[in-house]
């Protein structure tokens, strides 16, 4: 019994980093939906996706633009 909880253990932690890092990168595009007040209904993960595509891309552009 001591070894399966031990199995479940690494998943675990697994779980949690992955859905703070959704999380984070969902972050814009749920911002956007909450101020516009848009549900599910309202096609909500479709401006989701938009705005995260938008705002991911301008900050790749602002870190290739500094580094190179």
């Amino acid at each position: 019994m001591h070894q399966a909880h031990y199995r479940r253990e690494p998943y675990k932690l697994g779980s949690s980093f992955g859905n703070a890092l959704a999380w984070l990168l969902l972050l814009p595009g749920n911002l956007a939906c909450n101020a516009l007040g848009l549900s599910k209904a309202n096609n909500r993960e479709l401006v989701r996706m938009l705005v995260n595509s938008l705002a991911w891309t301008m900050v790749g552009v602002v870190v290739v633009s500094i580094v190179v």
